[in-house]
């Protein structure tokens, strides 16, 4: 029998069958023993005797020991099954190319996981009540919500998908518009603050520094430097609208407020509204903020509420380091009481307030000389204790000859806090009464009734009373050496002095028959 024969097949009818691209039905079966042992087509190789890596080993698909022509066996070969391909565009280089997306293999995708999600999600509820169910009850439920969850989001993240591939242009157009729309809806109103600040608090003052012969366009990027204006392009064609001219700016310190608008900013930097008629002003001794205030308005040289707006919002410890070692300044009814020195000035009718109050600092800086600071490291005492030792002394004096023994009676009484914890002078409650009280609000005031009462409170008040003149500043820092711890005055200004309280009662029944005499 023919080595490629068996009991159905013949050698010619499996060429015709491999020649066609079909197998045989039927399995080809083991060669006989009789078969075997017919001589082979080829030698025998020996298994011991290894074999060249360059020789080409012969097939047959029927016998390990026959040969069999390659060729031929190449038209044996079942043919390589295609695999499926699938729209997924060739990926393109790193760094190269376009990312393309393909639709329909992500919505492929996301049908494949919704489904399997979904399966998932129906087994877990079906398997939720299975008594024998691993999880317990409050975890199947949470796990199915949490199942639940994701397919929805999956559904939701499909259906974005489809909704903007069928409409890709219209989406991109209209974001473009939105997008264009906020950006313009934005400049027009940030234009408009430039100009009426309507959208603005003015809570915060700011400072701006005009240079020598600055233009409309310099005083412009000025106050963009500052934050006061956004668009400064805007504002440079509205100032050339309305008429600003360039050589009619004054150079200066200015303080502004982001509620004020270009165009009232501009004119503030013009020489016509700024500068006027100089007049000289002489503030007295022992004047309060608000009296000083007062006389600058009726003076014209600037509104009091411009003054105090400054007065609250600028920072004036960071030019002057008396202001900047105050302490507890919350306790303070204003803070700048009592370095307001009292002096005569020149003040141009218009001018800055800041300016104003600067030109009171600087010449409370140049009185306080290095002596003056001497003197107090020397007493134990600060630069604000003895402005606020001599802010008692100046309203306690009837004149200047008394300041001195003022001043004794009060640091006896300091320095003797043990026995004496309180200086009990009427002015301080004058203060509160006649001062404090107009401007406070009802909570501010009862703190200040208490704080500022010298006969309840320890000590100094929280601040000055007034603004010392020079006789009450030497004499808060070079008292007269006394045993004196009370004094009294009476209708006539006169001072009685006593060491004893039994000598101030009797000082007090002297001044009551002085004050009933007509």
């Amino acid at each position: 029998m023919n080595k490629f024969q068996d009991n159905d097949h013949s050698y010619d009818d499996l060429l015709n069958e491999y020649a066609g691209d079909s197998l045989p039905s039927k399995p080809i079966k083991e060669k006989s023993e009789f078969e075997t042992k017919k001589a082979p087509s080829q030698p025998v190789r020996n298994e011991s005797k290894p074999v060249s890596t360059n020789d080409k080993p012969s097939y047959n698909p029927y016998s390990d020991e026959s040969s069999f022509d390659i060729d031929l066996l190449k038209k044996f070969e079942e043919p390589e099954r295609k695999k499926p391909v699938t729209n997924v565009p060739e990926e393109s280089p790193r760094g190269k190319g376009k990312f393309v997306v393909n639709i329909d293999y992500a919505k492929t995708f996301a049908i494949g996981v919704a489904n399997k999600v979904k399966t998932a999600a129906a087994n877990a509820k079906t398997n939720q009540a299975e008594p024998n169910d691993e999880l317990n009850n409050d975890e199947s439920f949470e796990n199915t919500e949490k199942t639940k969850k994701k397919f929805d989001m999956i559904e939701f993240l499909g259906f974005i998908v489809r909704t903007f591939e069928e409409n890709r242009k219209q989406f991109i157009a209209f974001g473009c518009c939105i997008l264009v729309s906020f950006v313009l809806a934005g400049v027009a109103i940030s234009c408009i603050n430039d100009v009426l600040a309507i959208n603005r608090d003015g809570e915060e003052t700011i400072e701006v520094v005009l240079p020598d012969n600055a233009d409309t366009a310099e005083a412009i990027k000025v106050l963009d430097k500052a934050g006061l204006v956004k668009n400064s392009i805007f504002c440079n064609i509205f100032a050339k609208f309305m008429g600003f001219s360039d050589e009619n700016y004054l150079s200066g310190i200015y303080y502004f407020t982001d509620d004020m608008g270009v165009e009232k900013m501009l004119t503030r930097f013009k020489t016509s509204s700024t500068r006027g008629t100089v007049i000289s002003i002489t503030i007295p001794e022992g004047y309060t903020v608000d009296q000083i205030f007062q006389r600058l308005e009726k003076n014209n040289i600037c509104t009091a509420e411009s003054l105090y707006r400054v007065l609250n919002t600028v920072d004036f410890g960071n030019e002057y380091d008396f202001i900047a070692k105050l302490q507890d300044t919350d306790e303070r009814y204003c803070v700048l009481e009592g370095y307001l020195f009292p002096a005569t000035y020149e003040f141009e009718q218009g001018a800055e307030p800041a300016t104003v109050i600067r030109k009171f600092l600087d010449a409370f800086k140049n009185r306080w000389t290095e002596e003056y600071a001497a003197k107090a490291t020397e007493l134990g005492m600060s630069v604000d204790e003895i402005i606020t030792l001599a802010s008692i002394i100046e309203k306690e004096g009837k004149d200047k000859d008394q300041f001195v023994n003022i001043s004794s009676v009060l640091h006896n009484r300091l320095n003797r806090s043990g026995i004496f914890a309180t200086l009990e002078c009427n002015s301080t409650n004058d203060y509160v009464e006649n001062t404090v009280s107009k401007r406070a609000s009802p909570n501010e005031l009862k703190k200040y009734v208490v704080s500022y009462n010298s006969y309840q409170s320890e000590g100094l008040p929280p601040s000055a009373i007034c603004n010392p003149g020079t006789e009450a500043i030497d004499a808060a820092l070079f008292p007269k050496n006394t045993k004196y711890y009370f004094f009294r005055h009476d209708k006539n200004g006169k001072i009685y002095l006593a060491e004893t309280l039994e000598e101030h009662s009797a000082n007090g029944r002297v001044v009551n028959k002085v004050n009933a005499e007509k």
